[in-house]
């Protein structure tokens, strides 16, 4: 009966590790992409996300981060104020928690005071693919797809608050380390695996992503970045390229 009982444990064990790898690759097939349209900039620009729209590494991120350069490329066509919620270290649980309360309480703060948020950019999931970098494959298959579904809620919350009237845009997460994302398992691979979760949310809620994947790709992360002193961080330049994925992803007019 004993032996029985620690067969069944091993059993169930194994079928919950299948399920959850089953369930990751499920979620990761991309869903039909609905319309875009924008509508505009309007008197608040959110910023929401990790330590890459924070600015982390740069000598003045209140004007050099991509956030801050976006709000100037937008300025171009209409006067916007930037608020940038941003949070070092932020993971997709940990921003759910955290970030997104205080992102919903300010876009109702706003809509009351008769302003609108728009654009609200987002950058999050990187930091639990890379808190997850030493775990086995099963274990990263299921990471991604817990930041899949937090994506997806974070990004339901964030249309409910804001409506129909805000731009919302999400980013892909460049590859610094190199590699072909074709061999299954290399660091590559896996972040291209976030980034097919992170288009999938997006594009199937009307929202648009920012490439920085492509931007970046082809050696250029080594002048983009970091990397080669051993951070990921995208260095001024690369903030200004991915300001200018997100300008050309949100589809605003130029004066």
């Amino acid at each position: 009966m004993l032996k029985f009982l620690g067969s069944y444990k091993i059993w169930v064990a194994l079928a919950i590790v299948t399920l959850g790898t089953s369930l990751a690759v499920w979620r990761l097939q991309p869903a039909s992409p609905a319309a875009y349209y924008p509508n505009g900039p309007g008197e608040v620009y959110l910023a929401l996300g990790d330590s890459l729209a924070w600015g982390a590494r740069l000598e003045k991120p209140q004007t050099e981060s991509y956030p801050a350069l976006l709000e100037g490329q937008i300025a171009v066509v209409k006067p916007i104020e930037l608020v940038n919620l941003a949070v070092p270290g932020e993971t997709s649980v940990s921003f759910i928690r955290r970030q997104l309360p205080q992102a919903l309480a300010l876009i109702d703060r706003e809509r009351q005071a008769g302003r609108r948020v728009s654009p609200i950019t987002l950058d999050i999931g990187g930091n639990d693919l890379r808190n997850a970098e030493r775990g086995t494959p099963e274990q990263r298959y299921t990471t991604i797809a817990t930041v899949q579904l937090n994506l997806a809620h974070i990004l339901d919350e964030l249309r409910q608050a804001a409506g129909n009237r805000a731009d919302i845009a999400v980013m892909t997460y460049y590859n610094p380390y190199g590699g072909d994302p074709a061999e299954e398992n290399s660091e590559a691979y896996w972040v291209t695996q976030l980034n097919t979760a992170i288009r999938s949310e997006a594009e199937q809620r009307g929202m648009v992503v920012a490439d920085t994947y492509a931007a970046f790709d082809g050696g250029r992360a080594y002048s983009r970045t970091f990397i080669l002193i051993g951070d990921i961080h995208a260095n001024r330049q690369g903030h200004e390229v991915i300001a200018e994925q997100f300008w050309l992803a949100l589809g605003y007019p130029v004066n």
